[in-house]
């Protein structure tokens, strides 16, 4: 092998392996952080889930579950950068330096009590005691106080206590409270166990679901709340509570990420997350209370630009994200190939013996014999054309020799040979005109001779 030969292999091999080695490196699995919990709860197991899931799928994504011991927990981890997904609660101190990648889930504030407590509106409240649901929280009360506030209610007025989901029935049995406020999806077990000890306790089933008729404007005036509607059967079917339709108050739980993570990492998590909750949900029903977030201009949340892109589909590719990239590795390659090439010519790699320089003389037999009228003269090119067939033929056995230039010279030898015969035929016509008669029949037009156009 020549070592020009060899120069070339070893390039190819480098770049095979770049290519390699980059595609490996794209593909790598990329782990991200997840700070959620508390540990037990139903966003944790789902969350576990789907960590199992993205390893079971090969993804290029996957999770290192972080235990959060409430939403105000993950939102000082994501703020301080130690995670980089978080679910957290619009209305507990949301994050600036996150950005969402879903709704995680819808929050009503229901306020239901015992039929004949006195209880139908939320401005029946002054001097009553409610249970509000979670212990040492404390958002939870200070996100009814702010609806007290919005109903015109001083929260003084009101004995809130914190209620866990299994003493509800207790306490009603006791009287200890007048009516209960929960907070969170009605499905949701925690919710669903505090509702069901109320109704058992209270004579005859009989629940007040109180409404909240203004709903829409206190959602307007207050960022972190939204309009609700609870569905007709949500805490039971038999008889169905509530009845109908009604609008209450809710907050959002989203799913966020710190606003530097990378783009395409958003992208694909965002693009496993919905792909797999319809598979997830079947064991994990809070996958279903995954949505879309609000992705237009103005909305109150920012969305992540690799969740928008994917949400959006605007997704771009591999060539349209490292299109830079690979513009400028092309134009490194074409550079270092050049100056490679130029350094091998210089300390003479490669370097060939010339082929005997006949294409100069080719060039300008090509010019005689179109120019000359001479039989003679066109035999003699005709044998010189022979003679340096010959000689290209006999230098080409040359290990070294030039293919190329070769190739160029037999290209014009079939030129000047072409150019020949085409000189030959219009020689043979002139002679054939001049010995033609003269005389012809009247009126009979004298034939024009048309040229034989030459090829070339």
């Amino acid at each position: 092998m020549s070592r020009t030969r060899l120069v070339i292999f070893s390039i190819v091999c480098a770049l095979i392996g770049f290519a390699a080695l980059a595609t490996f490196w794209y593909n790598r699995p990329t782990t991200v952080s997840f700070a959620v919990g508390p540990a037990g709860s139903e966003s944790a197991k789902f969350v576990d889930a789907l960590r199992l899931a993205l390893q079971r799928e090969r993804s290029s994504v996957r999770l290192r579950l972080v235990s959060s011991d409430s939403p105000s927990d993950s939102a000082g981890r994501i703020e301080r950068g130690d995670v980089d997904l978080a679910v957290v609660r619009a209305d507990i101190s949301f994050p600036p330096t996150a950005v969402a990648i879903a709704v995680w889930q819808r929050n009503p504030v229901i306020l239901a009590a015992p039929a004949g407590s006195g209880i139908e509106r939320w401005t029946d409240l002054p001097g009553k005691t409610i249970g509000v649901m979670g212990r040492g929280i404390g958002f939870n009360i200070r996100l009814i106080q702010t609806i007290l506030r919005e109903h015109g209610v001083q929260p003084s007025a009101v004995n809130i206590v914190e209620v866990l989901p299994w003493e509800t029935a207790e306490m009603v049995r006791k009287k200890t409270i007048h009516g209960l406020v929960t907070i969170g999806p009605p499905a949701s077990k925690p919710v669903a166990d505090a509702m069901a000890g109320l109704i058992r306790e209270t004579p005859g089933g009989n629940v007040t679901l109180v409404p909240v008729r203004e709903a829409e404007a206190i959602a307007d005036r207050v960022s972190f709340l939204e309009s609700v509607d609870v569905v007709p059967g949500s805490f039971g079917s038999n008889p169905p509570r509530p009845a109908e339709t009604f609008p209450t108050l809710g907050v959002l739980h989203y799913l966020v990420a710190r606003r530097g993570l990378d783009d395409s990492l958003a992208s694909e998590f965002t693009q496993q997350l919905f792909t797999l909750r319809p598979t997830l949900s079947t064991q994990h029903p809070i996958a279903l209370r995954i949505e879309v977030p609000d992705t237009e201009k103005g909305s109150s949340v920012q969305v992540h630009p690799g969740a928008l892109a994917y949400l959006t589909g605007e997704q771009k590719t591999f060539v349209e994200r490292y299109s830079d990239y690979l513009y400028l590795g092309i134009f490194g390659l074409s550079l270092g190939g050049s100056a490679i090439a130029a350094l091998a010519g210089y300390l003479g790699f490669g370097r060939r013996e010339r082929d005997p320089r006949q294409l100069p003389e080719v060039l300008v037999l090509l010019r005689d014999a179109r120019a000359t009228d001479d039989p003679d003269v066109l035999d003699g090119i005709a044998h010189r054309s022979d003679d340096i067939f010959v000689e290209a033929v006999e230098a080409s056995k040359s290990a070294n020799f030039d293919q190329n230039r070769f190739a160029t010279l037999m290209l014009a030898l079939d030129r000047l040979n072409a150019a020949i015969a085409d000189r030959r035929r219009v020689m043979a016509m002139m002679y054939d005109e001049e010995e033609e008669p003269q005389a012809r029949p009247v009126g009979q037009a004298e034939p024009v001779a048309l040229p034989v156009a030459s090829r070339g």
